[in-house]
């Protein structure tokens, strides 16, 4: 609920500042610049890219990685961590998408998937509260730091691209990546380490004892 409120918040702090559905000049000046043509690998790229940072390609990945964390692993507590971080995800976008109904930036030639209202960003949403989410768990488990080499460029070259393939105002990319980190700061804070119940029950066997 905090989550939803902020992307509340966020858009009517946007909405308030005139006719966000025509975009404000800023947001206009940047995407003018942003649309310099880039080479065509690049600009494939960015094609590409935001299939790594949506839930459409995100949900299978990461129910493979839940099944590996309950069943390989045996760490139920991070499948359930990261399942709830991308099923909040997931509702987080549609939701505020049908409440809040902006109209797609019609600066260039829209390229790409989008669909329903421009606000907010559902890959800056997803890219950051689940691929983050995801290399803190790797960090913690395996010790892995790649992760974050890994995902933290494609969670900036995805919500770039948003902007750049004129699908999304510069505003619900900025939305979008508010209610991701709030996002994934309260459910780190759910799921904050909680006393081990194996030490507590050996040390009341203790007393027991003695």
């Amino acid at each position: 609920m905090l989550t939803f409120l902020l992307g509340m918040l966020c858009a009517e702090i946007t909405k308030s500042f005139g006719d966000w559905n025509r975009g404000y000049g800023w947001e206009r000046a940047l995407m003018i610049r942003m649309h310099q043509p880039l080479p065509k690998l690049l600009d494939d790229f960015m094609i590409i890219c935001p299939w790594f940072g949506t839930n459409i390609s995100l949900i299978p990945a990461i129910g493979l990685v839940c099944w590996w964390l309950w069943v390989k692993v045996g760490k139920p507590r991070l499948a359930m961590r990261l399942a709830i971080v991308q099923v909040g995800s997931y509702l987080l976008n549609p939701s505020l998408k049908a409440l809040f109904d902006r109209a797609r930036p019609d600066l260039f030639e829209r390229r790409g998937w989008y669909g329903w209202s421009s606000y907010p960003s559902g890959h800056a949403i997803a890219s950051i509260s689940v691929l983050l989410t995801l290399a803190i768990i790797l960090r913690q488990e395996k010790g892995w730091t790649w992760p974050f080499f890994v995902f933290i460029p494609i969670m900036l070259a995805s919500m770039y691209s948003r902007i750049y393939l004129a699908v999304h105002w510069p505003t619900d990319v900025i939305a979008g990546a508010v209610v991701g980190l709030m996002w994934l700061a309260v459910t780190i804070w759910a799921f904050r380490q909680s006393p081990d119940p194996v030490g507590i029950d050996g040390m009341r066997a203790q007393r027991a004892v003695s």
